[in-house]
């Protein structure tokens, strides 16, 4: 018991979020950020920045992956690459964005564009390389959701252009 209060609290800098939706857990994680005081509600998380924007991981679970944000600068391009097993899933929250997809195998191509507003996620699938593209001309700003954390060590992260 004492371990699982204890990662409620180590959660705030790992960012890795027990299995707190069901249950005794429930409960006991419900208890302890109820017992929080005012100046605790929030915590400051990493901000990763470059020329491209910002790159922002939120909370990442021990088996269902992790959630972050992203931004980019109009005219910009982020990702080239893809993954063996790892699967993401986007949600544009503000612009416009052009994904821009390839098959490593078969050269097939699919692209699509969406914008802030629209509610349209797109998933990225593992063996197809894939870029977004802010083509508006605002800050673009993306959530997203991978399927398993990333892991510096090992990462299922291939770099690889879309239009190779």
């Amino acid at each position: 018991m004492a371990d699982t209060l204890e990662s409620f609290a180590a959660s705030r800098n790992s960012l890795i979020t027990p299995t707190v939706g069901t249950g005794l857990v429930r409960a006991l994680y419900s208890t302890y950020v109820s017992y929080l005081p005012p100046e605790r509600f929030s915590y400051p998380v990493a901000r990763h920045g470059d020329a491209r924007g910002v790159f922002v991981e939120m909370l990442k679970t021990p088996d269902c992956g992790q959630f972050s944000y992203f931004t980019a600068h109009p005219g910009i391009t982020r990702g080239e690459h893809y993954h063996h097993t790892k699967t993401e899933k986007f949600l544009v929250i503000k612009g416009s964005a052009h994904f821009g997809f390839r098959q490593i195998e078969t050269g097939e191509r699919h692209e699509i564009v969406t914008h802030g507003g629209d509610a349209t996620i797109v998933e990225t699938v593992p063996g197809w390389t894939h870029n977004i593209t802010n083509v508006g001309n605002d800050e673009l700003i993306v959530m997203l959701w991978a399927n398993e954390i990333f892991d510096r060590e090992n990462p299922d992260t291939i770099a690889m252009k879309v239009h190779a």
